[in-house]
This record gives C-alpha cells, structure tokens and sequence, in this order.
C-alpha cells in the first residue's frame, strides 16, 4: 500500500507539472512570444506525445519563427492525427513548399481545398507548384549577390537614401541590450545606414536615432529628394505601447520630415488604428500615393496592400487594391517605382513558396512573379529597385530558414531589346502602337511605342518572345524572337521589327515583256478609278514592279500601260467586300512589236500537221490574244528538229504552220492579221544538228511553235 501510495503520488505530481508546463506555454503563446514557448511545448510533448493542442501549436510557433524544417515535422503528426483542421493542412503544405516538397504539398492543398472552397490560396498554390519549372527556367535573368552589410541577424527592407542603403536590421546593439522581442526572442529592429554600391559598403551606422524607440522601427520610404520619411514602429504613445483587446501591440506608419540637420516631429498616419496594424509604407515618386499593408476591416484577409491619394491637406480615404493583388494570405511589402510598376510580397500567389516577389504594370495589372533567382522556395521579400530600373536589392531567408534575414544585390542579366513597330508600306514608325509581349507563351504586359515607334524591353536569353502588335486602322501582325538568337545578341543588344499592313487595299504588280518574261523598267502605269472617275500614275522600278496604296473600297477599277509600238496592257479589278487589310496582285505582260512568242504544249502527231484537240486549247490561247489586240498581226511560225531531209522537214513546218492558221481563222479571226511560215530546222536552239546525237527529249526543243508579233 505504501508503494501504491508513493506512485500515485508521483503521478499526481507529473500531472500537475505537465498541466502547469501547458498553462505557461499557452500564456507565451497567447501573448505572441512563440520562440519562448517553443521549448516549453517540446517539454509537455515529451511528457504526453499525443497531446492535440500542444502538437497544432508547437506547429504553429515553428511557422511564425519562420522554421519550417521543424514546422514541416510538426505538422506533419497535427494533419495525421485527431482533431487537425482545414487550415492545417494549409499550414503543412506550405511548410513543404517552402523544404520544395513540392508533389506532397500538392496532395494536401487538394485536401485543404476540399473544407475551404473559397479560399483561392489552394488553386493558386497549386498553380505555383505547376510553374515551379518556369519559374526556375528563369535563372538567366538576373544576377544575385549577397551583400557584405548582413549581420548574424535579420536585416531586411533596404532603401536607396543618401548614397547607399538604409536598411531594417536586429543586430546586437550594446546600447539596446535587454530589449528583445518575445516574439523571436531577438532584439527589436532598429534603421540603420552604410554608404556604398551594389554589394560593397562601408561601415554600417545606426540611422535617424532622434526618431528611435525602444521597441522595433521600420522599415522606411522616402519622398524623391529624401526630405520626408514614412516609417513603421510599434503601437506607441508617450512612451509607452498601446495594446488592442486580443493584448497585441500593433503596427503603426509614422512621418517626419528633414530640417535644420534632423529629423523632426513624428507625426501618425490618419488611418493608425489601436485594433489593427498600418505598416510598410511605399511612396510614388510624386508624393500624391501611398501603399501600405494593413489587416484594416475590409479587405481580403490577412494583410493586404492598400492606398492613399494626397487631396493637398491630407490623405483620402484607404482603398484596397483588390482581388487583383490581395489574397487571403498575406500581402506586404510595397514598393512603387517611377514607371508606375508595384512591387510587393505574397505568400498567397502561385509561387516557389513562403512570400514570393511579384510585380505589377501601372499597380493594376495581373501581377508577375519575379521568378528565380530573385524568388526562392523561402521567404522573399522587401524589394527596391534602383533609378536604372536593371538593378537593385531583396530580402530573402533563403538557405537560413528561422534564422535570419539578409540583402541582396540583384542585376538584369538580360538581352537588351528595341521593339519596333512600322508601316509595313513606307517603313515610317508607328507612334501609341499598342503590343502585347508574350513570354514561351503566356502573356507577361502590354506596352505602347513612343513617337519613335519603339520601346525597349529586356528579355530572358533562356525564353522565347512574340510580340503582336496593333493600331488603329492598321491590321494586327507579329513577329517572334528564339532564345538563341537573344543569347547570341547578349552583350549587344538586338532590335524585333513588327511590320503593319494598313486596313484597306493595295495594288502591286510587275510589267514585264511577255518575249522573255524581263521587267519592264520606268514604265508608267494608269489606275483608273471607274467608280470615282479618277485616275493615278505610278512608275515601275528597275525590275518592274509598282505599287498603289491606299485604294477606295467597294470601286472597280482599271490599271493599264500604254507604250509604242505595244498593246495595251490592262486588267479590271475591285475592291468589294474587303476586311482589314488585303494586297491585290496584278501583273501585266507586254506585248510589243518584234517579240516572239512560243506557244507552249503544241504537239503533233508523227509526220502529220493536222490540229490535235490538245493543240486547239493552246492555240485558243491565241485567239483569245488576238481578240485582245484588235489591231495585232502576227506570223505563225513552226520548227521541226533536224532528223529527216532538210527540204521535207520545211514542207512539213509549213503545212504545221498553214494548218494553225486556218484553225485560228476557223475561230474567227480575220485571215488578213495572220501569215504562217514553215522554218523546218533552220533555226535550231540547241546542238542537235544534222549528223549530232542526241536524245529524243533534246530532239523535241527545236520541235515548236511560235508567232512573231508585225504589227500591233
């Protein structure tokens, strides 16, 4: 009995220790000090393995320390075990994105999906996951280094000002010790500054100390000439931190502007709330917007990028940006650059994992993400982009997860690229063209050509580009660009030239002499508008050719050339029932006086001359010319080869010959515009002479027959 007494008296007291254990970690966890009631949850664990509420919040206070080799652990037994909710599997399929388990997170976003339908994080993770190749195809598009301004802890958020960087940092600080927050277990962050360029600085100093508080500062923005700066900080009054009803110490957006060598008053955003958090402010290059993330009422959940209009006095009212940009994950981190393009971090986006970068074209776009490397599968965030618009800093915990945050320099590793829009016609450039620019497929913007009918853009030499570009009353057209052909052009640059055919019609064509199919040089040539009774001229170039633009739509009209000693050349055409854009080809051969013309696919039968059917078709051929050219004369002439006597293969031409003409007469033809001649084989074309071998198919060239144009 007294053994039996001793053991439930131990029990007891093991019970009374493992609930006390649960009741502190709890109060830690309550009042957000998560890295402190870590080990005090991996105590009652040890004790009680199978505790529900200990496993889902170990899980969690790994995941808000930004642990996820631990966190993944942990909620890997919370999901496998009773009582895990929807969100956790959220919560560990994130945690495997961010350790690039990407199959497994899947797999468990469909099943977190599957109790939260609204939510669209799981689609877009999941489309995240499907891009992960895309997004890593896209190394080559920048360069990333880390810079030698990082400490052991986290430094985060950098800022041009002042020739270098300022920048959001909780490294050990003599002058703060004891003042660490609960949160981390660190020290609270502090602003400072280092001169220097892209990865080298200098020393690092502490920054705008007249404006430090004992709890954490920043990050910060500045207006354009650095004489104003927002900044970030805890919820503080009169010294002291002002907490909301859950006991949360909230953040709150500060300003103070530069004068007399400091900075001054602070003054509290309009739109600070003891209940939410304001923070992260960004500033447009002419100080009439603000961006900030807020968990302010109304917006998609989470925090959220908002924005302000400055109405002279003060700041309108906050407006979310939307479903567009927010999710019901977190949003924050703005930065707005001159071009109007909004930089921000997600974590519920498709993404590599933990928050991503993306961007977004005049703030309201579909958002972009920035891909690898300036992306990674942890945290990344707290973008600034230097007046170059290639090159600037990040922040990322990539390959220190939970441990601390660093700054990285990045540059534009990419082709540099001039678009060039012209008329397809004059070649002149097309002012506002408007082109859409698609990257292996998928569209990435839409840009305008300046007055020079251009805009430059640069491009990732491992993709491939179209760009389809329109305007007004021009029809749409594209042109292409390999991943080769940028590679190659890396260090040079390289110029894609999109063409524009005009809406509406043009004409083109080639006068050339029908003898021997030559252009016909500096020959002019009518176009003759029957439906307006109006008439143009155009003059062939050195090979022939000519051009009409712009043709009136729904006309007949009529081109013709008139030349000495030539018939008339022309053609009827019309212009009905065109769409868009459409280039009419007319070519007009011309017949002159002198010229000689075979007469192709004339055969007859061995020794015979009279008109086979198929010779019929090409001699109507003929007719057709003749009732073209009213006041033509032509001489029929035949040729034999020169197998056979010389005397009886001229009869023989002759009667060919005689024999074409009374058929062309039979059809109507005047016999007085007709003379057939017999040339037997006196003029030979080729070496097939009396007494030289030859084949049967180099025989039958000198078998033909033409006509001699006499008169026109």
């Amino acid at each position: 009995m007294k053994k039996i007494s001793i053991l439930l008296c131990t029990t007891l007291l093991v019970g009374i220790s493992a609930f006390a254990q649960m009741k502190g970690a709890n109060k830690k966890y309550n009042n957000l000090a998560y890295s402190n009631a870590i080990p005090m949850y991996e105590r009652v664990l040890r004790k009680d393995p199978s505790n529900v509420e200990a496993n889902a919040k170990l899980a969690d206070c790994y995941r808000l320390t930004n642990d996820m080799v631990n966190a993944e652990a942990a909620y890997a037994k919370v999901v496998n075990g009773p009582g895990a909710k929807p969100v956790h599997y959220l919560f560990y399929a994130q945690a495997l994105m961010e350790n690039e388990k990407y199959a497994e997170a899947a797999t468990w976003l469909d099943k977190y999906k599957e109790g939260a339908n609204s939510d669209a994080r799981a689609d877009n993770l999941k489309q995240g996951i499907a891009n992960v190749a895309m997004y890593k195809g896209m190394e080559g598009v920048y360069s990333v280094k880390k810079t030698n301004i990082n400490s052991n802890d986290g430094d985060f958020s950098p800022v041009a000002y002042n020739g270098g960087l300022v920048f959001t940092s909780n490294r050990d600080n003599l002058e703060q010790v004891g003042y660490d927050h609960s949160w981390t277990g660190k020290q609270f962050y502090r602003l400072y500054h280092a001169r220097g360029t892209e990865s080298n600085f200098a020393a690092v100093t502490p920054f705008a100390e007249d404006v430090e508080t004992r709890y954490h500062d920043g990050p910060v923005c500045f207006n354009a000439g650095g004489t104003q700066m927002f900044f970030t900080r805890n919820n503080i009054e009169d010294g002291k931190v002002r907490k909301d009803s859950k006991d949360v110490v909230r953040l709150k957006i500060f300003s103070t502007q530069w004068a007399e060598g400091q900075w001054g008053i602070d003054v509290p955003f309009q739109y600070n709330n003891d209940s939410h958090s304001c923070a992260h402010p960004a500033l447009s290059a002419d100080g009439k917007t603000l961006y900030f993330a807020s968990d302010m009422p109304g917006g998609q959940g989470g925090m959220d990028i908002w924005m302000c209009e400055w109405n002279g006095s003060s700041w309108g009212a906050p407006v979310n940006m939307g479903t567009n940009i927010n999710t019901a994950g977190t949003e924050a981190f703005p930065t707005i650059v001159a071009d109007g393009t909004l930089y921000y971090a997600s974590n519920g986006m498709a993404g590599l994992g933990g928050l991503d970068i993306y961007y977004s074209e005049k703030a309201t776009a579909k958002p972009l993400n920035m891909g690898s490397p300036i992306n990674s599968s942890d945290d990344d965030f707290g973008i600034c982009i230097n007046p170059d618009g290639t090159s600037g800093y990040f922040t990322s915990n990539r390959k220190a997860q939970g441990k601390n945050d660093d700054i990285y320099f990045f540059k534009k590793q990419c082709t540099n690229t001039d678009v060039l829009i012209v008329d397809d016609v004059s070649a002149e450039p097309l002012m506002n063209a408007e082109v859409k620019v698609f990257e292996n497929g998928v569209e990435k913007s839409t840009v305008y050509t300046d007055s020079t009918g251009r805009f430059n853009m640069c491009l990732n030499p491992m993709s491939n580009y179209e760009f389809r570009a329109k305007k007004g009353d021009y029809t749409e057209n594209k042109s292409s660009i390999t991943s080769a052909d940028l590679a190659a052009a890396a260090g040079t640059g390289t110029e894609v030239k999109v063409p524009l055919k005009k809406n509406g019609a043009a004409l083109i064509g080639r006068v050339y002499n029908a003898d021997d199919k030559s252009g016909v040089p500096n020959q002019a040539v009518i176009l003759f508008n029957k439906t307006s009774n109006t008439e143009l001229s155009a003059m062939t170039d050195a090979n022939g050719n000519y051009m009409f633009e712009n043709l009136m739509l729904s006309a007949d009209y009529e081109v013709r050339i008139l030349k000495k000693d030539c018939g008339e050349a022309k053609e009827m055409f019309n212009t009905k029932k065109i769409v868009g854009a459409k280039t009419i080809t007319q070519d007009l051969p011309l017949l002159c006086k002198g010229d000689i013309i075979k007469i192709e696919n004339i055969y007859y039968d061995y020794n015979k001359f009279n008109i086979r059917p198929d010779a019929a078709v090409e001699l109507n051929k003929v007719v057709t010319l003749l009732n073209k050219y009213p006041g033509m004369q032509i001489e029929l002439r035949s040729h034999t080869d020169a197998r056979g006597k010389d005397e009886y293969n001229r009869k023989l031409s002759d009667n060919r010959a005689k024999s074409a003409v009374e058929y062309i007469i039979s059809q109507g033809i005047a016999k007085e515009r007709l003379v057939a001649k017999g040339y037997g084989e006196t003029e030979l074309i080729n070496r097939c002479k009396n007494d030289v071998e030859c084949d049967d198919k180099t025989h039958e060239e000198n078998r033909r027959t033409e006509f001699k144009i006499l008169s026109m």
